[in-house]
């Protein structure tokens, strides 16, 4: 009998151990993953918010993306409004992204205006179909426009993105506020939806856009053409388009006719983006400076990041700067500065460092760089001045770096 207890005893033990062993592992396996989550960061695009409109009689939910590093910066952004934000938000923020890194449009904030349910679209549709399209009009001239410039560092240069029904509302600001906007993407654009019954879309807006007072504005209108195959009507409204485009030449508008090889109804929209933009933000204007005329007796500076940037500002009426930095070399500022320091003289790189500067006046990397340029020529009081403020800078807007920093100062 005493044995029998002695191995019930010596079982339960056993059993409790592991148990216990086992909460233990337990214990420690969720404390690992608890560690993982609390180390892991969140990638953000932007974020969303919302405002109630009086014009509208609702509220309205409102999507923003900010350009890389918009709090260490101090210039104005071109803005970009994007209709249907639940499905074009992302992709307009994107290719935006790429494009402006790239030195094919300049950084912008992009602005999206959320529908809340499938059925809201049509509230910006034609006229002739319910669209609220004066209304809406109101509501951008009114409420959103002036809440965006108030809130954020917005200047008067924008960009209005639609789809499909949504376009109606383009149509109407291009065709009776044409102030409004500056560029005008129509993804999936109906040309057979007239807005009266009387007249062609494109008669109407080729017919305002050879009006010598109409403004230097840009149209984009895509289609994909599986929609040409499967609707006749949208085929003959393109063909007639194209052709009158062609006999009638705009004065001041640019418009782009543009349909899609290979493309569906609403998938178009990631390639129409980009399309657009470069209806906007033409290649014949947006080159990148790149190292054409690279002449180590001459300011490069000036003579070639200054002077295209300046024509390109004067172009499009609000200052545009050359990236800070990005992912390759040749495409920013930074990176130009690096190859200038390998291949240039240091007096070349010193402007084109103070050059930057003056764009980016709060850059933590442009004044160590700038400082390492002064202490190689000599100048060890200047370059410990820089140093000292590149530090400041870095605590200030990048304190996860600043040890790196002041190890760059030590050297």
């Amino acid at each position: 009998m005493k044995l029998i207890n002695f191995l019930t005893l010596i079982i339960f033990i056993i059993i409790n151990s592991g148990c216990t062993e086992a909460q233990q592992s337990k214990s420690i396996s969720n404390t690992v993953k608890k560690e993982r989550i609390n180390h892991s960061e969140r990638i953000t695009i932007g974020e969303k918010f919302k405002i109630y409109s009086k014009v509208l009689g609702e509220e309205k939910e409102i999507y923003v993306s900010l350009p890389h590093k918009y709090e260490e910066r101090v210039h104005d952004y071109p803005v970009v409004f994007v209709l249907e934000a639940e499905f074009l938000f992302e992709a307009a923020s994107t290719v935006t992204k790429y494009m402006a890194a790239r030195s094919k449009m300049p950084q912008s904030i992009i602005v999206g205006l959320a529908n809340g349910t499938h059925e809201k679209r049509y509230d910006l549709n034609l006229k002739k179909w319910n669209g609220k399209l004066d209304e809406y009009l109101s509501f951008f001239n009114t409420e959103l426009i002036p809440y965006i410039e108030k809130k954020y560092r917005a200047n008067s240069h924008r960009t209005i993105i639609g789809l499909s029904p949504t376009n109606g509302f383009l149509f109407e600001a291009f065709l009776s506020k044409p102030n409004m906007f500056k560029g005008y993407i129509a993804l999936s654009a109906h040309l057979e939806w007239n807005r009266t019954e009387d007249i062609k879309l494109f008669d109407e807006i080729i017919s305002i856009a050879n009006n010598s007072n109409y403004p230097k504005n840009a149209l984009y209108l895509g289609r994909a053409d599986s929609d040409l195959i499967l609707h006749s009507s949208a085929k003959d409204a393109y063909v007639d388009a194209k052709q009158k485009l062609i006999d009638q030449k705009p004065i001041n508008a640019t418009i782009n006719i543009d349909v899609l090889d290979n493309e569906e109804h609403y998938l178009m929209s990631l390639a129409g983006i980009r399309n657009g933009f470069a209806t906007i933000y033409p290649d014949s204007l947006w080159r990148n400076p790149g190292w054409i005329g690279w002449d180590k007796d001459e300011n490069y500076a000036i003579n070639h990041y200054k002077t295209y940037y300046d024509k390109l500002s004067s172009i499009y009426g609000f200052d545009i700067y050359p990236v800070e930095d990005g992912h390759s070399y040749g495409y920013y500022l930074v990176g130009k500065a690096y190859s200038a320091k390998k291949w240039g003289t240091n007096k070349q790189l010193i402007d084109l460092l103070e050059l930057g500067i003056g764009y980016y006046p709060n850059s933590a990397n442009l004044h160590i760089m700038l400082a390492e340029a002064y202490y190689t020529k000599g100048d060890t009081k200047l370059a410990s001045e820089i140093a000292k403020k590149a530090i400041k800078l870095a605590e200030k807007y990048h304190p996860e770096e600043l040890e790196g920093y002041k190890k760059r100062l030590a050297q």
